[in-house]
């Protein structure tokens, strides 16, 4: 993954933990040019975070195949905060704009749709996406597509090979993301579906993390504390999180002992997976995630594609994950020293081509 070509990246890494917004970095010269073209906006929710930072590396990596600096926005999962942070951006001009972005929950996807719809700016959302819009409903012309990772699934996987480890009796306890967001309640969501698959698990409790390895670690401490040899399992709804409850069981000696779980695929997961100091995690790419959702925004605002005679399930879809485990871990590993290099014509020939499929009708119902 450490290539000389990502230089850029990690200097833009560098000045967004320094507080530097990518916006206020680029000079007007650039800005005009890069209006001509076709500009690159990316969101993200934040940059202390090994998934949104290979998420950007895919983002880069269309943009350097295109000859283009992304401007890139960090909302820390404000959606207000994305909402201004666009206006600014889109003010400067914004003909052939492409935006790749997670809206940061719910309840801002469609003022972000609405905002970029009004600055003629196309839309490629990621994880947030309410269950009674849709891009061919709301703004078509703009909003192109909506991409996310199997929730329902991931948590499934997860509680599923806590119950195998465990010989299908145990106790466990959940941590949540932030709980607004489908990725958070569809992975707790599979949990329960696993659970009643596996009666013989028992679920002690669930908390929120909001997604923060800190909290996990502070919810993880207390749960230690209050249950003792009582808790078999902690079932964390990403690896930030997951980490986060392996550095508290790392603390009384438990790590490996109690079993953990994660999502996302991040590095330090993998290594925790080969360690033994995490059971399971599950596989989202965010390279690939990052070059395909800024790639097809992109296609729309240039006319490489029109929105409006794509197919429900190319304009609303899940990218396809897998569980990784101590027998297959050395393999995305290996993936992850040599992460292709993603172009914009490569990804031109079939922006689809890792799709796992439309997401289903109530895949993002709260309920």
């Amino acid at each position: 993954m450490f290539k000389p070509e990502m230089t850029g990246l990690f200097r833009k890494a560098l000045y967004a933990c320094a507080g530097i917004v990518a916006v206020a970095t680029i000079s007007p010269a650039a800005n005009a040019a890069e209006a001509k073209g076709g500009k690159l906006i990316v969101g993200i929710d934040e940059t202390a975070s090994e998934y949104w930072s290979e998420y950007l590396q895919g983002v880069h990596d269309i943009a350097d195949s295109l000859g283009k600096d992304p401007v890139v926005l960090t909302s820390n999962y404000q959606g207000d905060q994305l909402l201004a942070q666009l206006g600014a951006t889109y003010a400067t001009g914004c003909r052939q704009c492409a935006l790749a972005t997670d809206p940061s929950s719910n309840a801002f996807v469609k003022a972000v749709v609405a905002r970029s719809a009004k600055s003629k700016v196309r839309v490629v959302t990621l994880w947030n996406r309410p269950e009674d819009i849709h891009p061919w409903d709301t703004y078509p012309d703009y909003w192109v597509a909506h991409t996310s990772f199997d929730g329902v699934m991931s948590g499934y996987q997860q509680a599923m090979a806590l119950c195998k480890a465990l010989g299908g009796k145990g106790q466990i306890a959940a941590i949540e993301g932030v709980p607004s967001t489908p990725p958070a309640y569809q992975r707790i969501r599979g949990l329960k579906k696993a659970l009643a698959e596996c009666p013989g698990l028992k679920l002690l409790d669930i908390q929120v993390g909001d997604w923060q390895e800190t909290k996990a670690q502070d919810i993880a401490r207390t749960w230690v504390a209050h249950y003792g040899t009582g808790l078999q399992g902690i079932f964390a709804s990403n690896d930030a999180m997951a980490r986060g409850a392996v550095a508290a069981l790392k603390e009384k000696g438990l790590n490996g002992k109690v079993l953990v779980t994660g999502s996302d695929g991040s590095n330090i997961a993998l290594e925790m997976v080969k360690s033994g100091d995490m059971l399971v995690t599950i596989w989202n790419d965010p390279v690939l995630q990052g070059a395909i959702s800024m790639s097809i925004a992109y296609a729309a605002a240039i006319g490489d594609i029109d929105p409006q005679k794509l197919t429900h399930a190319q304009r609303d879809f899940y990218l396809k994950e897998e569980p990784i485990t101590k027998d297959n871990v050395d393999k995305y590993l290996a993936l992850k020293k040599s992460q292709p290099k993603y172009t914009y014509a490569e990804m031109k020939q079939d922006f689809w081509k890792d799709s796992a499929g439309q997401i289903p009708e109530g895949a993002n119902d709260n309920k």
